[in-house]
């Protein structure tokens, strides 16, 4: 009896040392997994900035097109094609670059009459032509004009800034500057300080191309030099830029 008592006294003293054990891991896993998540989120700051560089557009394009009516298919394209050499000619002769001159459409459409038969066709060449000498670009437009005669068909000239590399480095400068000024009045507001940059994203870059309208008079006269005026654009560049915030 004696011996049935200790034995039993010696497995509640075994099962309570291990309910302790088995309690004070337990707290020990909860403790640690509280303090794992405690630094999961750190603390960020995102603030979006946009610069703008404005500069002299160096080069003009400009849109035509040459067209002809006649009776015959054949007739009207042949027409059409020589007066388009014509003004290929013109843009050699003001110094444009082969390269710079390009056939952007051909085509050929029947007219009708008022009985739905076809009367006649019209054939119709577009062109191309970038000058990059713009104080050439006056008499240049006079002489396009000149050169297809009253088949002649000016849709638009436009500026533009081909070389934008030292204005998009500019505007990337204030862009990222004005940034960063939001960001460490934000910090400063909310009582932290900017730490390092995580991510840096840069969207679209923003430039109007300067387009005008010229409708030329050529009836038997060699055009005027046409006034023209370049004037500057603007070139706008926004960033995103995610800050640690310490």
């Amino acid at each position: 009896m004696t011996n049935r008592t200790f034995s039993t006294a010696r497995n509640w003293r075994v099962t309570g040392i291990a309910l302790l054990v088995a309690v004070a891991t337990a707290g020990s896993v909860s403790a640690c997994g509280s303090s794992s998540t405690s630094n999961d989120s750190p603390r960020e700051i995102t603030a979006v900035g946009t610069g703008e560089a404005s500069g002299k557009p160096d080069v003009l394009t400009v849109q035509l097109a040459v067209q002809h009516q006649a009776g015959d298919v054949t007739t009207a394209l042949n027409d059409a094609s020589a007066s388009a050499q014509k003004v290929i000619d013109a843009a050699a002769a003001n110094g444009v670059d082969k390269k710079d001159v390009q056939t952007a459409n051909v085509r050929v459409n029947p007219r009708y009459g008022t009985d739905r038969q076809i009367t006649s066709y019209e054939a119709t060449q577009s062109l191309t032509v970038k000058v990059r000498k713009l104080d050439t670009a006056s008499k240049l437009l006079g002489d396009l004009a000149t050169a297809g005669g009253d088949a002649t068909r000016i849709s638009s000239v436009g500026f533009d800034i081909e070389n934008d590399s030292a204005l998009k480095a500019t505007a990337r400068d204030k862009a990222f500057a004005e940034a960063k000024s939001r960001a460490e009045q934000y910090a400063k507001l909310s009582g932290g300080e900017l730490g390092e940059v995580r991510t840096v994203s840069e969207g679209a870059s923003a430039r109007p191309t300067t387009t005008r309208q010229y409708t030329p008079d050529t009836a038997g006269v060699a055009a005027s030099p046409v006034p023209i005026e370049s004037g500057e654009q603007s070139l706008t560049v926004t960033v995103t830029v995610v800050w640690k915030l310490s």
